[in-house]
């Protein structure tokens, strides 16, 4: 059963949260380019621009730690950064996209 991971990050400003936005597409890129199998989206609250929200979807648990270990050896976001984020995860029960 598929896992979704949804993390909402609320940085000091929407200088930061840009920051956190350029690095992950570059990460992003790279996974691809070492042919992860990734499902991810990111967004941007349009009225709250320093809140981004990170949804990713994992075919399973081994899934989930493959991807979560790639993206630790490959996070280049500096300390300083150090956003609020709430984390909401759980196994998917009903997917229109299956």
């Amino acid at each position: 059963m598929s896992i979704m991971r949804i993390t909402v990050r609320t940085f000091q400003n929407e200088q930061h949260a840009e920051m956190f936005i350029t690095i992950s597409q570059k990460i992003y890129e790279d996974a691809l380019k070492d042919k992860l199998k990734v499902n991810f989206t990111m967004i941007q609250n349009t009225s709250l621009k320093n809140q981004v929200t990170s949804i990713w979807k994992y075919d399973d648990e081994k899934h989930l730690k493959e991807i979560r270990s790639y993206l630790s050896k490959h996070n280049s976001l500096p300390n300083s950064l150090s956003p609020k984020e709430v984390v909401y995860s759980g196994e998917v029960i009903v997917d229109s996209n299956s």
